[in-house]
Formats: structure tokens, sequence, C-alpha cells
């Protein structure tokens, strides 16, 4: 009687592997929703970074020549040296666009015409 007892419960059952199945489902789907989040969140600061680089080269630029702050632009920035490259926003489609009001004190970067940095 002890053998067929034994001989029986040998692996799992159909319901149990089901369970187990059903909760790692759970737990992936949770851990999928919360890295979307933190990817989508990495890309934000990422192009916030971008936005206060662009700001700070075209500072540089006003303080070497202020006769340049109509011309400005992240284009411009990059052809006079004060940026390597053109940043690309990774959170959204568009191009940063610089802001400068007359005196070149206020700087900002607007992304499709909507104003980025600063927040």
């Amino acid at each position: 009687m002890i053998n067929l007892i034994n001989k029986k419960r040998k692996g799992f059952t159909l319901v149990e592997m089901i369970v187990v199945v059903t909760i790692l489902g759970v737990i992936s789907s949770i851990a999928l929703v919360k890295y979307s989040k933190v990817q989508e969140s990495a890309k934000l600061n990422a192009d916030y970074t971008n936005a206060a680089n662009i700001v700070t080269a075209a500072s540089m630029a006003i303080n070497d020549d202020e006769k340049t702050i109509d011309s400005l632009s992240v284009e411009t920035l990059k052809e006079k040296g004060y940026l390597n490259t053109v940043p690309v926003p990774q959170s959204t489609s568009g191009k940063f666009e610089l802001v400068i009001n007359d005196s070149g004190t206020d700087i900002s970067v607007n992304i499709n015409s909507k104003q980025f940095y600063p927040k």
C-alpha cells in the first residue's frame, strides 16, 4: 500500500503547473510595465541633460561674441564647436530649438515649439 502512494506522487499535477505558469505570467507583465516606465524616464532625463548642455553652449557662445544672439541655433553651436553633435530628442519626435531673448539673458530650449528646458 505504501508503494502505491509513493508511485502516484511523482511529479506535479496539471493544475499545479497551470498555477505556476499563471503566476509567472502575472509577475512578468508587472515587470514589463515597470521596465517601460523606467526606460521612458531615462529617455526624458537624457533629453533634459542634452537641453541643459545646449543652454550652456549658447551661454558660452554669447559670452564669446554677443553679436551672434540673433543667429544662434543648435546647428550653429555645432558648427562653431560649442557642441560636438546636434542632439536629437529621445523621448519624443522633433528637434531641439534654441530660444534666446534680445539681451541674451534668458535662454530656453523647446521641443516641437513647447518649452522643455528649464522646467
